[in-house]
């Protein structure tokens, strides 16, 4: 255990002493500092976060929100690091732009008003959208994705770090073992009591007629499957994709961008994505893989799941 964390955190050390510039980590901070601020401490932030203004369309509400927050994060950051030659690159604006385009789309699209559901009762009605937004990724996103590595960065290794590679693997588990009492004490406070599970079993019981563990288990797999096509998205496309352009700075966009997915779930959730954002999107450059991140990212929301389970059926608690 012990030689493979310093192994990790020796390759963590090394991306942060060659990446850090103090003007642009510094600008980074502020910038995530005063949108979340904003986000949580705001009306407007809050209307801004749940697509309902400044226009009055959803989508181009949400593509201000992440094209904004990229490429705020972005530009001052290369200009910080003197990178000229990325900033008068096309092919990062271009791709950039389709990426934060994609988000934007994947994360203001209504299954409600794209499909007829008429026919199944409310609650039926209900599950079947809660399944559907966990696959939006998988529908929306991934096909495009594929396309992108196809035609444009055909050097890129598998798909955007979703290869052959088990680097820092081993040292991925023993951190998640270490932020699971972390997990299990956040779990109590209101805010995660308000928003977890993402499933509850006891409001949808046995709806089509199967029994509620059944319908549970086929929920959360799902919902897993959501978290590895995040890190796909995120430490993949946006930092392996696009590190050909970027190189290391392609790192900090990305955690803007991944901080602004969390906004209207707990605060306390969204400030801890800039820190493992950061961590893992390090990692993702070291390594030109993902795995790490898939691991901790679908342990933690696995493991926060089955904790809001026990403290309802067995604890009474939420």
């Amino acid at each position: 255990m012990k030689h493979s964390l310093k192994l990790l955190f020796r390759d963590f050390s090394a991306f942060f002493r060659q990446d850090f510039n103090l003007w642009a980590y510094a600008y980074a901070a502020l910038l995530t500092a005063c949108s979340v601020a904003l986000m949580y401490g705001t009306a407007w932030g809050r209307e801004f976060e749940r697509g309902l203004t400044p226009f009055g369309n959803v989508y181009a509400n949400h593509a201000l929100r992440y094209v904004g927050i990229y490429f705020l994060a972005a530009i001052p950051s290369l200009v910080l690091r003197r990178k000229y030659a990325a900033l008068r690159s096309a092919t990062f604006y271009g791709k950039a732009l389709l990426l934060m385009l994609l988000l934007s789309f994947s994360d203001a699209f209504s299954w409600r008003t794209a499909l007829d559901l008429s026919e199944y009762s409310p609650v039926e009605k209900s599950y079947l959208l809660k399944a559907l937004w966990r696959m939006r990724n998988l529908t929306l996103i991934l096909p495009p994705l594929v396309a992108m590595r196809i035609f444009f960065d055909k050097k890129v290794k598998g798909l955007y770090g979703l290869c052959r590679g088990n680097h820092h693997v081993k040292a991925y588990l023993w951190l998640y073992v270490a932020v699971v009492p972390l997990l299990i004490a956040a779990s109590f406070t209101d805010d995660f009591l308000a928003y977890y599970p993402s499933y509850k079993p006891w409001v949808f019981g046995d709806v089509f007629g199967r029994p509620a563990w059944l319908n549970a288990l086929l929920f959360e797999t799902v919902y897993m499957s959501d978290f590895v096509m995040v890190e796909l998205f995120f430490r993949g496309a946006l930092v392996i994709g696009m590190a050909a352009t970027l190189g290391r700075s392609a790192v900090l966009p990305m955690v803007a961008a991944y901080v602004a997915l969390h906004f209207g779930k707990p605060a306390l959730e969204a400030i801890s994505a800039l820190f493992g954002g950061y961590f893992l999107g390090a990692l993702a450059f070291q390594t030109r893989h993902i795995w790490g991140g898939v691991i901790i990212h679908m342990g933690i929301a696995l493991l926060i799941e089955l904790l809001r389970f026990f403290e309802r059926y067995a604890l009474g608690v939420g």
